[in-house]
């Protein structure tokens, strides 16, 4: 079942329409993650923790929760723009799940690679920190849909700053420990 985007129009906005359900899990797993990690607490076989507490069970579920519960959203309240021609409720949460666990399994694998490094949960590793959940999600959801190469360049683009912006923000009210 693979779905064509909905017409030829290509830009900024339905970049960021199509996408926004994953923006919503990656920051919903941060609000409301739990405290069981994935990994468990395990170790691999460098003797390094696997991905971390970072990352966990009750940030997976609400990540991808919020974001099929926005991908809806978006289906009921504009249906006319929803990013899947033909599409049904069930193609939208399919979508929606898609976006947020895509996103969610992206963060995931770079905090595996981070911990590989040496890299401290919460230090930053420029431009993978941003890119991660969007490639992500774009991977996953490309399962079911054809996403323009314009939109992935303006995401590429745009995701970083969006990511600083947001990330300033969650610290400033309290959310985060750290800005980036």
């Amino acid at each position: 079942m693979l779905f064509l985007r909905r017409g030829d129009t290509v830009g900024l906005e339905t970049a960021i329409w199509f996408i926004l359900p994953a923006y919503v899990a990656n920051g919903g797993a941060c609000g409301i993650h739990g405290k069981r990690p994935v990994d468990f607490g395990k170790n691999a076989w460098d003797g390094k923790r696997i991905v971390g507490d970072g990352v966990t069970w009750g940030g997976f579920a609400s990540g991808t929760t919020l974001a099929i519960i926005t991908c809806l959203i978006q289906f009921y309240i504009a249906k006319d723009h929803f990013p899947l021609s033909d599409a049904t409720a069930f193609n939208a949460a399919l979508l929606g799940f898609l976006l947020g666990f895509g996103a969610l399994f992206g963060d995931m694998a770079e905090s595996f690679f981070k911990r590989r490094l040496g890299i401290k949960r919460g230090n930053p590793l420029p431009l993978l920190d941003q890119w991660d959940f969007l490639i992500g999600a774009l991977v996953f959801s490309s399962l079911i849909v054809q996403i323009p190469s314009k939109d992935i360049v303006i995401l590429f683009i745009i995701t970083p700053a969006i990511h600083f912006g947001t990330n300033f923000l969650s610290n400033r009210a309290g959310l985060k420990d750290v800005p980036w």
